[in-house]
């Protein structure tokens, strides 16, 4: 199974300030020495825009008497604009999106004594697209856009040591790997039959448009990241994922039973999308096959009176909660202002608009990575209801509903996730 609390981005480094801090009332916990008691098992933790910077901060509780201010002199300071993901609830990672160029990744980790602190930095020889916790590492990606026919074009696999931060390198030449005259470019990764496996989606040499956006291509990898095969639909949806800024995430999602759904926004780029019509939608890969079923699709972009799918999240079961986007072809928002949700069930293709999520909250999307609460089944959303105002949302998937939870103090709000203790 695939969690999704996940995900990240690239920058450089960052000068720590204390601790992340949390105030509820007067009795805030600013994350400081805890006075030599008890191990801190685990905090909450957000992270904030403020200024030119991304903080951190924690706390014990999302209720909505819990606030989380990134202005205080204890949070901790991560310079840049960086995107964030957590490997699981161990290790929290900062990345910054710098295209074609190398960057430095930062991890962070939670102390027994309940601070939070820098660990490591990681110096990648490119940008991370993609990434995913799979089995005892995190894997990570990067897909060359030259526009150069000429040269040799290359994905970028990194295969992380959580516990170390240690990485090894791999390459793979993507021309011609999933259509003639294009190259492949990845947007997701999951776990699937004890594979590493992979959504792509197919373009231009040239540039980003492509002859295929009506297909559908996962690719199965070898442990050293060679190809295996390439798993192919064409006619129904589009390439796995949504994309924003180049981060592509959430498209491959395997469930209980061991079945894998495909999950496709259906995008094109902003060019094309007058002359395509391609519906947002679910295609399933039963459990064992390595082909998609042919009698299985779930028109989203009809289920849902003409919106399209931005992000899936897995609740569990057959149950996932989506984020849409509004409008079709150049009227497309490309996930921009994906500020509706839907519980959906893949299963029965049922699907139920959540209520009570404030309208226009969202954007700025792309850089926002809500956390699956598996525990206490909810999804935890960060919400812009008004200029300068910032909060934590809960997502019932029972009763498809929303619930404001705590406030945070910042320009914009990110990633927001779990960190427990890992010293022993």
């Amino acid at each position: 199974m695939k969690y999704t609390q996940n995900l990240l981005k690239l920058t450089a480094v960052a000068a720590l300030m204390a601790f992340a801090s949390c105030s509820s009332d007067d009795s805030g916990d600013n994350g400081g020495d805890h006075g030599g008691g008890d191990p801190v098992a685990s905090k909450y933790v957000v992270t904030a825009s403020s200024g030119e910077n991304d903080y951190i901060v924690s706390g014990d509780q999302w209720d909505p008497d819990t606030v989380y201010d990134a202005t205080t002199a204890g949070a901790v300071q991560s310079p840049g604009d960086r995107i964030w993901s957590f490997y699981k609830d161990e290790v929290l990672y900062g990345f910054l999106y710098n295209q074609a160029d190398a960057g430095t990744t930062a991890s962070y980790v939670l102390n027994p004594d309940g601070t939070i602190t820098k660990r490591n930095e990681l110096a990648l020889n490119v940008s991370i697209h993609i990434r995913e916790a799979i089995g005892d590492k995190l894997i990570l990606g990067y897909s060359d856009r030259l526009r150069n026919p000429e040269v040799d074009q290359q994905a970028f696999f990194y295969e992380v040591d959580p516990s170390t931060d240690a990485s090894k390198e791999y390459k793979l030449v993507t021309n011609d790997l999933l259509e003639d005259g294009e190259i492949a470019y990845f947007t997701d990764l999951a776990s699937y039959q004890g594979k590493i496996i992979a959504g792509a989606r197919s373009v231009s040499a040239t540039s980003f448009a492509s002859d295929y956006y009506n297909n559908t291509y996962v690719v199965v990898l070898n442990d050293d990241f060679t190809v295996d095969q390439v798993i192919k639909d064409s006619g129904r949806t589009g390439f796995v994922a949504g994309q924003k800024l180049s981060q592509g995430d959430t498209g491959l999602e395997v469930v209980d039973n061991g079945d894998l759904y495909v999950f496709s926004s259906a995008q094109t780029n902003y060019a094309d999308a007058d002359s395509q019509n391609i519906p947002s939608g679910v295609l399933k890969i039963n459990k064992g096959d390595f082909s998609f079923d042919q009698e299985y699709f779930f028109n989203i972009t009809e289920a849902s009176g003409g919106f399209n799918l931005f992000r899936a999240y897995y609740m569990g079961g057959t149950t996932f909660i989506l984020s849409m986007y509004p409008g079709t072809n150049s009227e497309a928002t490309f996930g921009i202002d994906a500020d509706r949700f839907a519980v959906v069930d893949v299963a029965t293709k049922d699907f139920k608009w959540v209520s009570d999520f404030p309208e226009n909250a969202l954007q700025g999307w792309e850089f926002r990575t809500p956390y699956v609460d598996q525990e206490n089944q909810r999804l935890i959303v960060t919400a812009s209801p008004a200029e300068n105002e910032h909060y934590l949302y809960e997502i019932d998937p029972a009763t498809a509903s929303a619930t404001q939870l705590s406030e945070v103090i910042g320009e914009s709000v990110k990633v927001i996730g779990k960190l427990e203790s890992q010293v022993q």
